[in-house]
Formats: C-alpha cells, structure tokens, sequence
C-alpha cells in the first residue's frame, strides 16, 4: 500500500505526541522512583551512621570498650596489705583438673592433677554464722584427692563455693525478702540474698574465717574461688542483664552499680584469711545493668579487679575465666591476664560450645595458664591425648 506525502506527516506527528506524552507522563515516574530509592537508601545509610555514632559518643562518655579489641595496658600493682612469705604458699594447682569431681582411674594423676569439689552455701552453712558441717564435700573430697596424691604426687583440689542462689535461706533474707532472679540462657528461675549489702558481706566474711581456720593448711586444698557477688554461677561480674525481670527486681531491691563495685572489692579483702591458699577471681566483663547497650559492658572495671585482686592478695590471687573456646571469646580480656602475669586458669566452655577442645588447650598454654578445667566428656579421648598438655601447662608455673 502506498502512503503518500501527506499522510506520511500526519503519522510522524502523531507518533511524536505519543514520545512527548511519554516523556512529560511516564518517564518521570521511572526516573522518580529510581531517584526516591536512591534517597531513601542513602537516608537509610545516614541513619545507621547516626546510630553508629551516637553508640560511640555514648562510649566515650560512659567509659565502656569493645570488648573485641586487644588494646589494653595493665602492669602489676604494687600490694597493698601485708603479704604473707612466699614459702608459706601452697602449689598452685597445674596442669588439667575434671571438674565434675575426681577423675577416672586412668586419668588420675598424670593426665589429669586434680579436680574441683562444687560445694553449696546452704550445705555448708546452714545455720546463721554457725559452724562448718562436719563430713561435708570439702572433707570427702579431701579424702578422694589424699588417696590420689599418695602415689601421684601433688594432686590437688580447688574448692568452688557456690552462693548466689545457692546461699542459706537466711543469709538470703538478711535486709529483706529474697530477690527473684531468672537465668537468661536456660530460663532457670531462683532467688538471691542482698549480697551487695554489708549485713551479706559480713556473713560472708565470718563463712571464709571459718573455712580457713579449717583447710588453710590442709596440702590438698590449694586453691578455693571468690563468690560472694554472685548470682546463679561463681562468677562475680555477671547480673543477668539480659532477663528486665530479674534487673526490674534487683533495682527493688535496693541494688546500684556503686554497691555492687564495694561488693567486689570487700570480697577480695575477705579472702585475706586464706594465708596459705590460692584464691580464684573468676572473669567475665562486668554486666552495669544501669546502662543499656554497648555502655552496660564494663570490661575496664574487671581490669581494675584483676588488679584490685592482685593488690590485696598478691601471688595468692589466681584470674581464672570460664569461657575458653575455640575461637577466644574475650580477646581484650585475655590479653589484659597476660599482661598482669601468673598465676592464671582457665575452664573451658562446655563440650557443646568449646569447638577443638585440643586447639583450646594449646591456646591455654600459649597464655600462659597453669592449669585448665576439661569439659564434661574429656575422658572419651584417651589419657595420652592429655598428659604432655598437663606438663606443658605446669612448666607455665
């Protein structure tokens, strides 16, 4: 079909309409909506900068750190009580220790040199600033660990008192009603004592007198771990704070930060009793449940512990963490115990979280560590598996 002059210039002109509707009409909305993600995108990119910055001003003023950063000075202190003589002390303990109780047979005493014996508050205490309880499971434990030591010697015990939730009833109510608190990772639900009062710490006091007038000088018992600022594990810096609950009621409580810091230091002094023992400080970041976020960990003031524990006991304070895996969790955290010096241990995180169990314990010994607490469920390697790391340890001390 032919299409002449005319008609030609009139399908030109309609189709150039078309283009310009097109332009004016339908274009802009694909340029508009393009140009509308750009900007929120780039709003969005602001606000998490703004977030970003903000978390850090907070930082700064409140004096918090990344608990992931290496970047931490300490030196030893100088003490500041008198000291006993250094050929007072007992061994420290070294090498592995199963801490679930005494190890099996073939274990004993080249692999693995010694145990934990988990003794409760309630248990060994259980009348108001009463007497220690006879045949309780220091003394079996004592006996278990003498039987060892008799053909393998220097097998030895460390003792891990549990208050927190495990305190006597009435200690528990000494300046009020017990306080409920809930375990955040197992949801576990039991009460505490006031222990940041000076009524609990003064119970406290008068329970470690009484336990070294009885096993300060006992060979076996070398070392026995600080927990009086304790909640449902003995490890002194953490408060829960991921329950609202549990924080909600403590505040109720009468609790606060600064108490909770005179807590920490008087538990160290209570441990000066214990003249020819170890004590243990076990490390976590402190949890400040006054802050929210990044400022609720506190990892300067369980630096200003470990010192703190170093200058009231000296060579008898042994920092201890409870949660080596593989790969570390706390890196600043460990790099301040290197710094500060022996002597130091470890736990391992459980069989479920700890990952290689043996790259762990090389790690252990390359921070210097003298001894190191095996999961639950060592025993299904072999015993040669463990008894060059037990001496490689030792040599540590």
């Amino acid at each position: 079909m032919k299409i002449d002059k005319r008609t030609a210039a009139i399908a030109a002109a309609f189709l150039a309409i078309l283009g310009g509707i097109y332009l004016v009409m339908v274009h802009p909305v694909k340029v508009t909506r393009q140009t509308n993600n750009q900007a929120r995108q780039a709003r969005r990119q602001a606000r998490v900068q703004q977030r970003r910055s903000s978390d850090d001003a907070v930082c700064r003023r409140k004096g918090c750190t990344d608990i992931a950063s290496p970047d931490v000075t300490l030196t030893p202190p100088t003490s500041i009580f008198p000291q006993p003589p250094a050929s007072s002390l007992k061994p420290v303990l070294t090498g592995l220790l199963d801490r679930q109780g005494p190890p099996p047979a073939a274990y004993a005493g080249t692999a693995v040199r010694g145990f934990v014996v988990k003794v409760n508050w309630s248990d060994i205490q259980p009348t108001e600033n009463g007497p220690i309880a006879s045949n309780n499971a220091i003394d079996q434990a004592i006996a278990q660990a003498r039987a060892v030591a008799s053909s393998h010697p220097g097998f030895g015990l460390k003792v891990r008192l549990y208050g927190g939730i495990y305190a006597p009833t009435w200690a528990k109510t000494l300046g009020g009603a017990p306080v409920q608190v809930r375990n955040p990772q197992s949801g576990k639900t039991a009460t505490v004592g006031r222990f940041w009062t000076d009524a609990y710490g003064d119970a406290y006091d008068d329970l470690q007198r009484k336990l070294a007038e009885r096993y300060d000088t006992v060979p076996e018992v070398r070392e026995v771990v600080v927990s009086r600022c304790t909640t449902f594990f003995a490890e002194p810096f953490i408060r829960n704070k991921g329950d609202a609950q549990t924080v909600s009621n403590l505040f109720d409580a009468g609790f606060s930060v600064a108490a909770d810091h005179q807590c920490h230091q008087r538990q160290l002094e209570a441990h000066q009793v214990w003249q020819h023992t170890r004590s243990d400080l076990e490390l976590n970041p402190y949890q400040d449940i006054e802050q929210k976020g990044k400022a609720s960990v506190d990892e300067a003031f369980t630096e200003s512990m470990m010192q703190y524990c170093r200058a009231v006991l000296g060579p008898r304070c042994v920092l201890e963490n409870n949660s080596a895996s593989d790969p570390p969790k706390y890196p600043r955290l460990y790099t301040a115990m290197h710094q500060l010096g022996g002597p130091r241990a470890f736990q391992t995180a459980t069989s479920a979280k700890v990952g290689d169990l043996f790259a762990v314990l090389d790690w252990a010994v390359d921070q210097g560590a003298g001894s190191v607490e095996l999961p639950q469920g060592y025993d299904a390697d072999p015993p040669s598996r463990y008894a060059d790391i037990s001496t490689r340890l030792a040599a540590n001390e």
